[in-house]
């Protein structure tokens, strides 16, 4: 790993497992609980974003979404404007022509990997400075670097038609 020595912070859950506190909806689709776990399946494509922003981290969570779900996990993302150009998609979406599920969308490619559909799924990404590693189901698919975004909110992205729930959503922070 290319990563320096660093200082962990104390990690912090980002969702609790039964509400939306820290939580801002963007776009207005259906953000909720059900059963632990952060769902949406109704409503115009929109965001969930945290309310504090992060720099430097490692970040956990696991999705749930269909075969053909289309999705992302928005990194160092500003309030306004389009995430994924503010900051950083993280796909989850295996039927893109190209930056599949795993990539970091018009950045750089993951290896092949694939949703296990309508389980769990994990990801795993270390955001340190302009480093980026990301692990899907335990498995390293991306180590890149972009200096785009140094900071910025953590994401959950809806697009209408593509129910997808996330939960145990959890962050360290990192220090050098």
């Amino acid at each position: 790993m290319f990563l320096p020595l660093l200082l962990l912070l104390s990690a912090s859950n980002l969702f609790d497992g039964k509400t939306l506190k820290g939580w801002v909806n963007v776009g207005g689709a259906n953000f909720r609980v059900e059963n632990g776990a952060i769902t949406v399946d109704k409503g115009p494509a929109g965001w969930l974003r945290t309310d504090t922003t992060y720099k430097d981290y490692d970040l956990k969570l696991e999705y749930k979404t269909a075969a053909d779900g289309n999705s992302g996990i928005f990194l160092r993302s500003d309030a306004t404007g389009k995430p994924h150009e503010t900051g950083y998609e993280l796909q989850i979406f295996d039927d893109r022509k190209d930056f599949k599920t795993g990539s970091i969308v018009g950045i750089a490619e993951a290896t092949e990997t694939k949703i296990k559909p309508n389980e769990w799924n994990t990801f795993e990404v270390i955001h340190f400075g302009p480093k980026i590693t990301v692990k899907h189901n335990g498995k390293k698919v991306l180590e890149t670097s972009d200096k785009r975004s140094l900071s910025g909110f953590i994401g959950l992205q809806f697009n209408p038609g593509k129910p997808i729930s996330f939960r145990k959503i959890s962050l360290k922070e990192l220090v050098p």
